[in-house]
């Protein structure tokens, strides 16, 4: 199971889906934003073995389109395959 958390200026993606659709769904998603972020430093990201950290985004860009388009992304791969995902707002 894949868990994410939502922060206030960030996102945690933990684990791993045993699902390969999902596990490739939330990578796209998540990588296409860390990358994102990183090549217009709003924000640092953490990449590990099963773990994704994009923190300390800066305010104004927290509201973009990029975190709106990523959080609807996430959330339909939730929806179609709940066992697989859990969301956390923390």
């Amino acid at each position: 199971m894949t868990t994410i958390t939502y922060k206030e200026n960030g996102v945690i993606f933990d684990g791993h889906a045993e699902n390969p659709v999902v596990c490739h769904g939330i990578s796209a998603v998540s990588q296409m934003v860390a990358n994102f972020v990183e090549d217009r430093n709003w924000g640092e990201v953490i990449r590990k073995d099963g773990h994704l950290e994009i923190r300390d985004i800066k305010k104004e860009c927290c509201s973009s389109e990029l975190f709106q388009a990523m959080v609807i992304a996430i959330e339909d791969i939730a929806n179609q395959y709940p066992n697989s995902i859990k969301i956390e707002r923390g």
